[in-house]
């Protein structure tokens, strides 16, 4: 008898070892300024290609092989931090993110595209909102100090990091009260 166990699961890419000490010391320095954000902890900061909820164990290999078949005819990539931001906006930021931009014409936006093709044909409903490829940084709580927090975060130089993409990832998300727990699945390897 099949368990009924559901699995909290996204589609990622993982950064860099690089790229995440940068996103640290920013949210380091965005702490010392206060403001009610939870900050994501940096080892757990990835780009989430799609997000699909609560799944039951059976429809993780069909979901693996959706993914596969996304990938295939895709080479290893490179991408770079880029821009910072909110969501909606900075004016209201409800999210704080680093943009992600491709050094290579558009195959994070082909990449993601095909994979969300492939998840629909296996009966996952598509995504209704256009693809931003951003790592979340944190979630604001209140308004308290936001204005500070925002100021710093725009002031804020970033560093413009590169790194090779040659995996896409089927993520398991555990919710505790210290913050989600993220373990790998599957991996899909990209070509060489």
């Amino acid at each position: 008898m099949q368990s009924k166990e559901k699995i909290r699961t996204f589609v990622a890419i993982n950064i860099s070892s690089e790229l995440g000490q940068a996103l640290r010391k920013l949210i380091e320095e965005l702490i010392k300024v206060g403001g009610d954000v939870k900050w994501v902890k940096p080892e757990s900061i990835h780009l989430t290609l799609r997000f699909l909820g609560n799944l039951t164990a059976s429809k993780i290999e069909p979901l693996y092989e959706a993914v596969q078949k996304g990938c295939e005819g895709f080479s290893t990539f490179r991408l770079k931090s880029g821009s910072k931001g909110a969501f909606p906006n900075l004016k209201r930021p409800r999210v704080y993110w680093v943009g992600l931009t491709e050094t290579d014409d558009h195959i994070l936006t082909d990449l993601q595209a095909k994979v969300e093709t492939a998840l629909s044909e296996v009966g996952f409903e598509k995504e209704s909102r256009k693809f931003h490829p951003h790592l979340t940084m944190g979630r604001v709580r209140s308004p308290k100090k936001i204005a500070e927090v925002t100021q710093k975060f725009v002031d804020y130089h970033f560093p413009g990091i590169e790194f090779n993409v040659d995996r896409v990832l089927i993520m398991k998300s555990e919710l505790t009260p210290r913050g989600a727990i993220y373990s790998i699945q599957k991996a899909v390897l990209l070509k060489e």
